[in-house]
């Protein structure tokens, strides 16, 4: 068969492209949801609008992903942070996230109690995982894309921002 190994090639390129995007699906809903909340209602209660668009986006649909990523296909997640493969802490992370997925996606219907137990469990996990991305980075010289790219920026902007809308909702 002609091509045939490169056209497998090719392929997993593509896989890996696809999969290196869906660490944007949160930021990407949130943003397109903002804009939508913003051209269909103006700026009225546009900080509650904007904090609930944070939560099911940034904290419950990414949650889902990574969710997703650390459950079914961990020895590549494990690739991409540069750590080992088969190690059961991907069980665990991907538990921890799905948990704040679904924080993330019930807070639509709840009041500020929910989001600022979601935001603080959220804030917690995200910036101490930055913290330890950062760790990585220094003591193991660890500057693989899933443990020093644009994963350790949501990290540390996901919380910041959510933390900054819910100060200034009423």
């Amino acid at each position: 068969m002609t091509g045939g190994p490169r056209i497998h090639a090719d392929a997993n390129r593509s896989l890996s492209r696809l999969a290196a995007l869906t660490q944007y699906v949160g930021l990407i809903g949130f943003s397109v949801a903002t804009i939508v909340q913003f051209l269909s209602h103006g700026d009225a209660d546009w900080e509650r609008r904007m904090l609930e668009n944070g939560l099911l986006w940034l904290v419950g649909v990414q949650g889902f992903v990574f969710a997703s990523g650390h459950l079914f296909v961990a020895d590549r997640v494990a690739d991409s942070i540069g750590w080992p493969r088969g190690s059961p802490f991907q069980f665990e992370v991907g538990l921890a996230n799905l948990a704040l997925g679904v924080l993330g996606v019930f807070a639509q219907g709840h009041d500020r109690d929910w989001w600022l137990a979601t935001i603080v469990a959220f804030s917690v996990f995200y910036l101490g995982a930055a913290i330890g991305h950062v760790r990585e980075a220094v003591t193991q010289r660890n500057f693989a894309p899933g443990n020093f790219g644009a994963v350790l920026v949501f990290d540390v902007a996901a919380p910041a921002l959510l933390i900054i809308i819910y100060l200034v909702t009423d």
